[in-house]
């Protein structure tokens, strides 16, 4: 499954291109030149090239007041195809995207504990049956697989109750050498909530935010911190690692504030609901179980908020998770709520937000990696 897109990435004025037209959706060359602060000389020589490569194309011409029409450039959805993989604890999610990051096909599986061998049967089953459901011509511009997961998986069998077994396979195991090995494409991997962010990034953050906390409510809390409109991921890619945070009684605060504990309310209480699956309608026929949860989580995501803020005076709190839009507004609510219980003198005060990715923002992540490689 060789691709031919295993190339080297564009060049800076292309990648800045299109990084501009994917913001805007679709932009005419001056504007381009301009925004970009490129001579007409070059944006024409970069744009001619983009569109040789077949990553961009022309709109109808717009007319203007005065002089010729302008002819608008929007990405190609088929110039380019990406790969996300999700490796969570108990679940692995597949999605293939295309260059304007639009799902064309994805696949999921729910497990019991996440092993080495169920990813093998899944991944190798699967990545062949997602390439085979594109146009023959287009299954070569594949141009790589993006993995989330999350740091050092191995380390939280105790606390997701996971057997010891499964989970310590991990730790030995190089990933990133089997797939590249099994699928002959380039491998990019990173923290899962790192990549939920690069999805916010990308896709989201409608108030263009420069430096934010993105808060990610998954199988555990987690997070991922934005600097100047960059990730900042930290020596080992686990910076914004928020769920490690101590609360009043120093324990983490993950341990207060997981959808793997609301699941285990759920199972306690024979649901038979999956968290990942609830809707707006269960969440109110069963609000008495999920309020006292949802107050839970939002205090230890307000001492999130308040320690972050103490070392980076950031603009927002972003916050995303799996759960329905009614909880996920009033888990909002109730975390500015316990902030403005906290003493914060010293303080600058900070917008709060919700993300626009849901259950899918570290598969989304994901597929994001190998496409900001190679063009953006």
């Amino acid at each position: 499954m060789k691709s031919s897109l295993s190339r080297a990435p564009r060049s800076n004025n292309e990648r800045a291109i299109l990084s501009l037209i994917r913001q805007q959706q679709s932009m005419p060359k001056a504007q381009i030149a301009k925004a970009l602060a490129l001579s007409a000389q070059a944006a024409t020589v970069n744009i001619n090239k983009l569109e040789e490569d077949k990553l961009l194309l022309r709109d109808a011409p717009v007319k203007g007041r005065v002089g010729q029409p302008s002819v608008p450039f929007r990405l190609n959805p088929d110039g380019a195809f990406s790969f996300g993989l999700k490796i969570g604890r108990r679940r692995f999610d597949l999605i293939l995207v295309d260059l304007q990051s639009t799902q064309r096909a994805s696949v999921s599986l729910e497990v019991n504990e996440a092993s080495v061998d169920e990813l093998k049967v899944f991944l190798e089953t699967h990545i062949p049956q997602l390439i085979s459901q594109l146009e023959p011509e287009l299954r070569s511009h594949v141009c790589g697989l993006g993995v989330a997961m999350p740091f050092d998986i191995w380390q939280w069998q105790a606390t997701s109750d996971s057997a010891k077994n499964p989970l310590s396979q991990w730790q030995n195991f190089d990933l990133k050498g089997y797939l590249e090995s099994q699928f002959q494409l380039p491998v990019y991997i990173s923290n899962d909530n790192n990549a939920a962010c690069c999805a916010e990034l990308s896709l989201g953050n409608p108030n263009n935010y420069s430096d934010f906390l993105y808060v990610y409510l998954g199988a555990f809390l987690g997070g991922a911190v934005v600097i100047n409109h960059q990730l900042l991921e930290g020596k080992s890619g686990n910076a914004g690692a928020i769920g490690s945070m101590l609360n009043a009684e120093r324990e983490q605060l993950l341990s207060q504030c997981s959808l793997l504990s609301l699941q285990s309310e759920f199972d306690n209480a024979q649901l038979g609901i999956s968290v990942y699956e609830l809707t707006d309608s269960q969440f109110a026929e069963h609000k008495r179980l999920v309020q006292p949860w949802l107050e839970k989580a939002a205090e230890a995501i307000s001492i999130a908020m308040h320690n972050s803020l103490s070392l980076l005076d950031m603009q927002a709190v972003i916050i995303d998770s799996p759960l329905p839009s009614k909880a996920l507004e009033q888990l909002k609510l109730l975390s500015i709520a316990a902030f403005a219980r906290l003493d914060s003198r010293g303080l600058r005060s900070c917008e709060v937000s919700l993300g626009v990715c849901g259950e899918k923002a570290q598969s989304i992540g994901s597929a994001q990696l190998a496409l900001s490689h190679h063009y953006f």
